[in-house]
Order: C-alpha cells, then structure tokens, then sequence
C-alpha cells in the first residue's frame, strides 16, 4: 500500500467509526426517550370516608398536581362530595362529585394548586375536613 493510499484509509475509517457511533448513540437516545413518554403520569391518591355524623379524615396534605380522590360511602343515602378553595374574602367552588346510595365507593381525578380547601357532603355542610396543598419541600 501506498503512502498516499495510507493517508487517505486512516482518515475514512476514522470518520465511518465516528459516524457509526454517532447513529448508534443518537438510536439508544431516542429509545430512552419514548420508553419514558410510555410511562404512565403520576397522581398522588387522596381517599375520603364519609360516615353518617362524620367525615374523616378532618385533615389532609397534598402537593400540587393531579389527584386521584376515593370517596368511600359509608352511610346508606347519597353522597355529593363538594371540593372548595379557601380564598381570602370567600370560597371558591373546585369540584363536585356525586355518588349514589347504591355506590360504596367512587374515584374521581381533581388538579390541585397550592393553598387551603375545604370538603363537605352537601347534605351536611357543617361537617368539613382541610385538604392543604403545599410543594414539596
């Protein structure tokens, strides 16, 4: 072989050994990626019991993002959980859930934003816990 064939063979398979690694590097990347768009979405679990003369628990933390809220009936009438957001000068309605007599137990996705709220069955208002809702530290 040729010195001017020897300085032209070194340089190429260089260059083919660094294209190859570079499609195989970019190839493992793209997998990683779509193999984590594949996993399924966080939600913290929230879980509700509303009991005849009581709702428990009366308080519960959370961080902010989407929940995923069980509401377990333990009395025999229909339930109408109402989610409301503690403001300054008022409340702000968030959310309703329904669950029927019939029904022992619901689940029902909520997104969450920090502050104070406050539930209730509709048919007992006076009857509240707190959800608060705070980043993680």
């Amino acid at each position: 072989m040729s010195k001017k064939q020897k300085r032209i063979l070194w340089p190429t398979l260089a260059l083919i050994g660094l294209v190859t690694a570079t499609v195989v590097f970019l190839s493992a990347r793209n997998k990683s990626a779509a193999a984590q768009q594949n996993l399924p979405e966080f939600k913290q679990r929230i879980r509700v019991w509303i009991h005849g003369d009581d709702i428990r628990p009366k308080v519960i933390h959370a961080w902010p993002g989407k929940a995923l809220i069980t509401i377990q009936n333990e009395t025999s009438a229909d339930v109408s959980l109402q989610v409301e957001q503690v403001l300054p000068q008022r409340t702000l309605p968030v959310d309703t859930v329904n669950l029927p007599s019939g029904s022992k137990r619901l689940q029902h996705e909520i997104v969450l934003v920090p502050g104070e709220y406050v539930f209730y069955d509709a048919s007992r208002p006076g009857i509240r816990g707190r959800l608060i809702v705070a980043p993680r530290e």
